[in-house]
């Protein structure tokens, strides 16, 4: 239903375009937003601002791996006290998947968090490219199929590199 809807709307478009007696049709473009949320230099500041904020929770967490690994090879050994060390190695394995989930949502929700906060320096840039380059309307993914004679993904991210240069404010 909602690719009808831009299907109508484009034909809307265009029609509006030929009784405004306009020769040229309207200029239409796409931009891939998984690729700019997956490359926009924006977002690769943030990754790293993210790998820094919680590194420490992490290194914790693969110290506590290692000390697991350390309990088992050592239960291996003849004359441990399994029980005992079963039991220790049991609630040391919970712990550290409870701290590993946790790690895991918390860095999704900053993630999120990160992105909702790019999301309108994201859309201002596809803006300004497309007034540049006189389009009409831009389409972003996800689409069933965009030729490539249409993607200014690149021209996007381009412009957010040159926005994220200390020197471009």
């Amino acid at each position: 239903m909602f690719n009808g809807r831009i299907k109508l709307f484009l034909a809307g478009l265009l029609l509006a375009s030929v009784a405004a007696g306009q020769n040229n049709p309207p200029r239409i473009g796409y931009v891939d937003m998984k690729q700019l949320l997956d490359n926009a230099p924006q977002i690769t500041l943030s990754r790293e601002s993210i790998d820094r904020e919680f590194r420490p929770q992490n290194d914790n967490i693969a110290s506590d791996e290692q000390r697991l690994q350390d309990m088992r090879n050592q239960q291996q050994t003849p004359g441990s006290n399994s029980t005992t060390s079963e039991n220790r190695i049991r609630n040391l394995e919970l712990s550290i998947n409870r701290r590993r989930e946790d790690l895991r949502q918390q860095i999704l929700f900053r993630r999120n968090e990160i992105i909702q906060e790019l999301e309108g320096d994201i859309n201002l840039a596809v803006a300004a490219v497309a007034r540049d380059r006189n389009y009409d309307l831009i389409i972003s993914s996800p689409v069933i199929y965009a030729n490539s004679t249409v993607d200014i993904t690149q021209d996007v991210l381009h412009y957010l590199q040159q926005q994220s240069q200390p020197d471009s404010n």
